[in-house]
């Protein structure tokens, strides 16, 4: 059951991954944003570079579960290669990319 505040998933398309949880080490990496860009020592994103997956620092702070990452590593790809295309789009196709991401 979900919670009150919490609403079903009623629309395809649906998408699963099967993951195996499993003990190991490899913490760290680059600080991204919520768009997945590379953030530098000063705080501000260096532009045209993106990251996501084990490269990227993470959620998960000093220790973890392994193929919990998996989620994180297809949703930061993602938001990583939509931020590209926005990022490269024309300027009279951004409003537009925008509204796709």
């Amino acid at each position: 059951p979900l919670r009150e505040d919490l609403k079903g998933i009623l629309e395809p398309p649906y998408y699963a991954s099967r993951l195996w949880p499993k003990v190991h080490h490899c913490m760290g990496g680059l600080h991204i944003n919520e768009h997945a860009q590379v953030m530098h020592v000063d705080g501000y994103p260096i532009a045209g570079l993106y990251a996501a997956g084990e490269i990227t620092g993470g959620v998960h702070g000093g220790d973890r579960l392994g193929s919990v990452a998996t989620l994180d590593c297809l949703s930061f790809g993602r938001i990583a290669a939509r931020r590209v295309l926005l990022d490269n789009a024309k300027p009279q196709q951004q409003s537009q990319a925008a509204v796709d991401l």
